[in-house]
């Protein structure tokens, strides 16, 4: 063991019996499937804060949720006064899940690639997708299948952080030190994560059991993060995508809420400071009423609902 990671490891096991990392609601959320199941059902009004603060209509509207994973979200937007929901995901176990559970008819869940979403052309008035974009490996396609997707005047509510963020690579439990993937390299914090999930003192949560309840006996044996997981897209690589996307977009950074990170907020107007402050950005995209789609780009639902769904494993 290198001394780095004995420094990590000591500061992880310190921080862990603080619960560093993760919120209390966040850690209860981590217990079981119901438990984060209850959790995501209530990041809708979340969403929806940011909706009506930045002037994003739902109500009456069809609402396209990318990246739904089992539904609970956008069973909210539907349940918060949407005309209907399509919920799409690449995660076919979770949308097959999603289905099983549905009863509404208002409500559609598919399967979907990352290349073509199975979705008509401007058929789709407002675009949810929380929590995905920093796992999107490529951006800039999605955001031209959303283009496609919504009717002119159409508005894209994306919530999402940047790669400097303290907790960006999602390693709550096993790595609550923050910025360690700023100040160490991905080598040594996923070896120390590895050590600290051996250790006697973690507490495994939900996603350490497999499908059998059974402790998953090896984890974090990577020496870096993949791309198609998180795609280390800084605050400014996010906005450079969409500035070249053919939608309109505003950036409206948030800071720490912690009122002891109160000192920050000026922080974030600094460049390059900015990276380390924002705590989540929120990113209003919307199609303008001019640039036809090409015919060529217009997949038909109907081909790719028949069709195997494309399997590109870069959106979460």
């Amino acid at each position: 063991m290198t001394l780095a990671e004995s420094l990590l490891y000591a500061l992880t096991k310190r921080l862990s019996q603080r619960n560093m990392g993760k919120s209390h609601k966040m850690t209860e959320a981590l217990a079981d499937e119901n438990s984060y199941a209850d959790y995501r059902a209530k990041c809708v009004d979340k969403v929806l804060d940011a909706a009506r603060q930045y002037k994003v209509e739902w109500q009456d509207r069809d609402v396209l949720d990318l990246g739904c994973y089992d539904g609970a979200v956008s069973r909210g937007y539907l349940a918060a006064g949407a005309r209907s929901v399509i919920g799409i995901d690449i995660d076919e176990p979770a949308v097959l899940s999603a289905q099983s559970t549905n009863t509404d008819d208002r409500i559609d869940f598919r399967v979907s690639g990352t290349k073509a979403f199975p979705v008509d052309d401007a058929s789709i008035d407002t675009i949810f997708s929380y929590d995905v974009f920093e796992h999107v490996e490529h951006p800039a396609p999605i955001l031209e299948e959303c283009y496609r997707v919504l009717r002119p005047g159409g508005k894209l509510l994306i919530g999402t952080w940047g790669w400097y963020h303290p907790f960006a690579p999602h390693l709550w439990s096993t790595m609550p030190v923050p910025w360690a993937h700023v100040v160490f390299s991905e080598k040594t914090m996923l070896r120390t994560c590895r050590r600290v999930y051996e250790s006697d003192w973690y507490v495994p949560n939900m996603h350490d059991f497999d499908k059998d309840g059974q402790r998953i006996p090896e984890k974090y044996t990577h020496e870096s993060i993949p791309t198609s997981f998180v795609n280390k897209y800084l605050v400014r690589d996010f906005e450079r995508t969409f500035r070249q996307s053919p939608l309109r977009y505003q950036i409206y950074p948030q800071g720490f809420r912690s009122r002891y990170a109160a000192w920050t907020k000026p922080l974030l107007h600094v460049p390059l400071l900015n990276e380390f402050f924002t705590a989540y950005i929120w990113v209003v995209l919307e199609r303008p009423a001019h640039r036809p789609i090409p015919a060529n780009s217009r997949p038909k639902v109907a081909d790719l609902m028949n069709g195997k769904p494309l399997a590109v494993g870069d959106l979460c």
